[in-house]
């Protein structure tokens, strides 16, 4: 099967004339977080990223987000993905990601080699670390990933087309 990576040369946050992160008024920035307590294993981390995202019980496969793009498919399978790098610890940010999905800065269609593209929710908060969290559109705006970056490196993920930002520039 081919690698599939984004695709270079999409529009980027510099080309739209938007803020730089590491600069990013406080006004724009999102109050911190509480970060929630690491699993002990893959399985712990799971039902803490399960219970964090609306998942009715252990029994649940599957809930739903409401973003201001509509409506995000979190499925239990797919969170293993999220949490398998243990030493990353991602169920900690798992606020973060809710809250990124549901009030975002911004909303990027990322393109993909294989025609393929990704949502990228970019969500800054009043903390050293940010937050970015992967949305996969062509399995039905289904939860692909989150993880914590600083702003430095979060600008390298804010390109493609700018789908949605909360804030209007002067």
């Amino acid at each position: 099967m081919p690698c599939t990576h984004e695709l270079k040369g999409q529009q980027t946050w510099l080309d739209y004339g938007l803020p730089d992160l590491r600069s990013l008024d406080r006004a724009l920035r999102s109050c911190a977080v509480a970060q929630v307590p690491t699993g002990k294993d893959i399985t712990d981390a799971v039902e803490i990223v399960a219970s964090n995202l609306g998942f009715a019980d252990s029994a649940s496969s599957q809930t739903r987000i409401v973003s201001p793009l509509g409506e995000v498919l979190i499925q239990r399978v797919t969170l293993v993905h999220i949490v398998e790098k243990r030493q990353d610890a991602r169920e900690r940010y798992v606020k973060f990601a809710l809250d990124t999905l549901t009030g975002p800065l911004e909303i990027w269609r990322v393109a993909y080699s294989d025609g393929s593209a990704r949502l990228a929710f970019v969500g800054a908060y009043e903390t050293k670390r940010q937050m970015l969290v992967v949305v996969n559109i062509q399995a039905g705006n289904l939860l692909w990933n989150f993880m914590q970056t600083d702003a430095k490196a979060l600008n390298k993920h804010r390109h493609g087309e700018l789908l949605y930002k909360r804030y209007q520039l002067l």
